[in-house]
């Protein structure tokens, strides 16, 4: 150790054993974020601990997190979580470093252009339309299975102009597995597992991909097979070349075209989920947004067009994101050396940014742990400065997909709130399944009550 090593200050933190027991959490994964919480508050806008992996940092300070999403793709990169998501994921825009990661996140870009989302934005409804056709008041439905069926047939009609309802469950079913696995994956071992190829965990994984990948390269080869340019997101992989003008290989296309499937479909489908489950129970909130609902729509369906409309619709999607971000913590390996604020943090270091904690910092938010859309939309969050608020990320890395996301999640809130209110029907909490995304712990079970029908009894 040299000698400047040996003299370096850190900010205060948990020791190694109370860090090590607060994040494994005893193998709940549900409690993960509350002690992430309890260490920002106790230590402040940074801490810091060591780890047998490395000396983790933890910041829940705006100015220090723009920082480090505002920092160059080679002086920081993905924690180990995501990188781990490669076995997964391939080399795709969620887990690829530069210089890859910019090039193909030039050639996605096009994809999420404006006009392109507001073409997309007829399907979205279009998709609603039909999921709520199917609801009956009185139903007893799943609304995370119902959200995620239905944000996955909308990221496949709209991004690779495919229907793959028949593929739904197996997709669904694929995904779930993965997760189950991945904080094997994470842990101690991950890498020695990776090895041993009759492990159970190491099987269920493989069993999961090769479930994804069957369908992946399904679509890969129907597209290659008619050779027509359908102006979507698989075409535009499809007919992309390199400097050399060769094509893109179909394992880098696989790569793509599942990251933005699984991104565009897991992430929604969970914000969705949290949104009914808050407006459950927020009787308030629910009547404000059906009274923006009723002003703008009447009796019709959503069009494209109404989006800028629906500002309260749009408050009550932020203030789900604020307090359940699907996305809920970011992780960042530190290359270069780093200056954060009044501290010097190695290369080697690992940065923990945790929107489930920053979200809530009384700091910034009034009455945090509320769930108020009307703060989008009164004046408190003007001021918010930036990075107290990053659902999507930032900087060079923020996710491609907001715009969509954002559009999304408006127009099928208001095409489903319309016609039926979710009641529910178990008002304890829901527990957090904190994997790759923020799961619900347990079905969201929740009966479908016509609008027209009164409050929920």
């Amino acid at each position: 150790m040299t000698a400047a090593a040996q003299t370096r200050r850190y900010p205060p933190g948990p020791s190694m054993l109370g860090a090590l027991a607060g994040m494994r959490a005893g193998g709940d994964l549900a409690r993960l974020p509350g002690y992430l919480e309890s260490v920002a508050r106790t230590y402040g806008p940074i801490a810091s601990w060591r780890m047998p992996r490395g000396r983790f940092w933890m910041l829940d300070e705006p100015a220090l997190i723009e920082t480090v999403l505002l920092a160059g793709g080679y002086d920081v990169v993905k924690g180990r979580g995501l990188r781990r998501m490669r076995r997964l994921l391939g080399e795709g825009l969620l887990t690829s470093d530069e210089p890859l990661h910019l090039r193909q996140r030039r050639l996605v870009q096009p994809a999420f252009h404006r006009e392109r989302i507001a073409h997309y934005a007829a399907s979205m409804i279009d998709a609603t339309r039909a999921a709520a056709d199917r609801l009956r008041d009185g139903d007893t439905v799943a609304v995370d299975a119902l959200m995620n069926r239905l944000a996955l047939r909308i990221a496949a009609a709209t991004l690779f102009s495919a229907d793959i309802d028949d593929d739904a469950d197996a997709i669904g079913a694929a995904v779930t597995e993965a997760m189950a696995v991945f904080p094997a994956s994470i842990g101690p071992f991950g890498e020695v597992l990776d090895h041993l190829p009759f492990h159970p965990t190491t099987r269920r994984f493989a069993a999961a991909r090769g479930a994804l990948d069957a369908v992946i390269y399904r679509l890969i080869a129907q597209r290659r097979s008619d050779d027509a340019d359908h102006g979507d997101l698989l075409s535009m992989l499809l007919r992309a070349r390199d400097e050399d003008d060769r094509p893109m290989p179909d394992a880098l296309i696989r790569d793509e075209a599942l990251t933005l499937l699984l991104a565009g479909h897991e992430t929604t489908a969970n914000a969705l989920t949290w949104t009914f489950d808050a407006l459950a129970r927020t009787p308030a909130a629910e009547a404000r947004l059906h009274a923006e609902l009723d002003a703008v729509l009447g009796e019709r369906d959503p069009v494209p067009d109404d989006y800028p409309r629906l500002t309260f619709t749009r408050d009550v999607v932020a203030e789900s994101l604020r307090l359940r971000p699907p996305a809920w913590i970011l992780g960042r390996r530190v290359v270069r050396p780093l200056r954060l604020g009044d501290w010097d943090v190695p290369a080697g270091s690992i940065i923990l940014m945790a929107q489930i904690v920053t979200h809530r910092n009384p700091r910034f938010w009034r009455q945090p742990e509320d769930f108020r859309p009307e703060r989008w939309s009164n004046g408190e969050t003007e001021s918010l400065p930036r990075g107290a608020y990053f659902p999507f990320g930032g900087g060079n890395r923020v996710c491609i997909g907001e715009s969509f996301a954002w559009t999304e999640a408006v127009l099928v809130l208001a095409t489903l709130a319309r016609r039926v209110r979710f009641c529910a029907l178990d008002l304890s909490p829901v527990p957090l399944d904190p994997l790759v995304t923020l799961r619900p712990g347990r079905r969201v079970e929740m009966r479908v009550q016509t609008r027209r029908a009164g409050v929920c009894v």
